[in-house]
């Protein structure tokens, strides 16, 4: 009405009556206890309460129009998936080949390489749909009661013996396999985790008793150390290493069998407990179990 300037106008613009609008407006002003338009020949026109009014009815249209329009774009968002893993270069080609398959018209999907209890937490938290880990097994029991206070449930895909990690032109690198102690006269680059938190690691703790340590933050990071220094790595898979049947063919990095390490890694992957495993996270998981079962063979 105070668009149009006249009942009839209004009505018409509306779809409804004269009468009917009018009935309206003065039931309102009955409601309000104030008269919000004035009548005259010439048309209507708002009072200063009607202005007043109008202001205010204004903001809560736009807010509900506002309203509207966020939780209809909700029903068009884009679909979401998300893993959290340790740095392991065989979760991540399974990520790769999982977004390679993806056939959703929008998705936003993430893959987060962090520590172990941060993996623990995304996927607590539903952060994260799959954790990827390797565990050690003297490690196995005192994670089993943090999974259970956070909720999150374990299954174990394969058994992975742990290697070390040597640049072809390393001085150790032509040997079959390799001690502890020759190891140890070269500086070992380790993943930072937080502190008092060495049974979270991927990497057997060399830490203890390593007496040149190379703290990195990134996968990138290592493999550039291990590539261009005689620093070495632990654990069960490296990019760029013969243990990495996608990048074989480069042999930047050996992986190279150590004497005294028999323990095996427990690689599985961690999910909210109680969830029902969803579309997206059975085929990660395929792919992940595929990715597994490779290096295993290439090892």
């Amino acid at each position: 009405m105070a668009e149009y300037g006249s009942f009839s106008a209004a009505a018409k613009a509306l779809y409804i009556s004269q009468s009917t609008l009018s009935s309206a407006i003065k039931e309102l002003e009955a409601e309000l206890g104030t008269q919000l338009f004035l009548r005259s020949n010439r048309g209507i026109q708002p009072t200063p309460d009607g202005e007043d009014f109008l202001r205010y009815a204004r903001e809560i249209v736009e807010q509900s129009r506002a309203l509207e329009r966020r939780y209809r774009h909700r029903r068009y968002a884009p679909t979401r998936f998300a893993v959290s893993t340790q740095r392991l270069p065989f979760a991540v080609r399974a990520f790769q080949r999982f977004m390679e398959q993806l056939s959703w018209n929008s998705y936003d999907i993430a893959i987060r390489e962090c520590p172990t209890y941060t993996i623990i937490s995304d996927v607590a938290a539903g952060k994260s749909d799959v954790g990827v880990v390797a565990l050690h097994d003297q490690y196995i029991p005192a994670l089993e009661k943090t999974f259970e206070i956070n909720h999150v449930t374990f299954t174990e895909l394969e058994r992975l013996p742990t290697y070390a990690f040597l640049r072809r032109s390393h001085p150790l690198a032509k040997r079959d396999k390799v001690s502890m102690a020759e190891l140890l006269q070269y500086p070992f680059v380790t993943y930072d985790q937080e502190a008092d938190r060495s049974e979270y690691t991927e990497e057997v703790v060399f830490h203890q008793i390593a007496e040149k340590t190379v703290h990195v933050s990134d996968r990138c990071s290592k493999v550039a150390l291990v590539r261009f220094t005689d620093a070495f790595s632990i654990g069960p898979d490296l990019t760029n290493s013969n243990a990495d049947a996608f990048h074989s063919g480069m042999g930047e990095i050996v992986a190279m069998p150590v004497e005294e390490i028999s323990d095996s890694l427990h690689v599985g992957y961690l999910l909210q407990k109680n969830v029902a495993v969803s579309a997206a996270m059975a085929v990660f998981l395929d792919y992940l179990r595929d990715d597994i079962i490779v290096l295993k063979k290439t090892l």
